[in-house]
């Protein structure tokens, strides 16, 4: 019977998107491998990872890290686009499901707050 894992090498590190920052967790112990505190801080952080880089969004604003030390590679601000939450989506599909998610999160969070505001 085949097996219906892939073959294909397996990153070393789990890339979360929390509370204002980005962190690598080791596979193996879990342990944080390294975090990068965003510019903003803001609370919700989409995330792909692409080529052995790692794009996030944070309250409206682009940044890009080196996915093994976490370094900011470059940054862009997004002016005149406002601040609410940004989704990503990768060239090569890898991150639809992630951006799926993302919405999917960010529309949860905004009916919460209408229906708080309304009532």
């Amino acid at each position: 019977m085949a097996s219906s894992k892939s073959s294909a090498p397996q990153a070393p590190f789990l890339i979360v998107g929390v509370r204002g920052s980005v962190l690598a967790l080791k596979r193996d112990t879990g342990e944080i491998a390294w975090s990068t505190k965003l510019r903003k801080g803001a609370g919700f952080v989409p995330v792909i990872v692409e080529d052995g880089r790692i794009y996030a969004t944070d309250a409206g604003e682009v940044s890009c890290l080196d996915a093994r030390t976490g370094k900011l590679l470059r940054h862009n601000p997004l002016k005149g686009f406002g601040l609410g939450p940004a989704v990503l989506a990768g060239a090569d599909g890898s991150g639809i499901s992630a951006a799926i998610a993302a919405a999917a999160a960010a529309a949860a969070a905004a009916n919460a707050a209408a229906a708080a505001a309304a009532g």
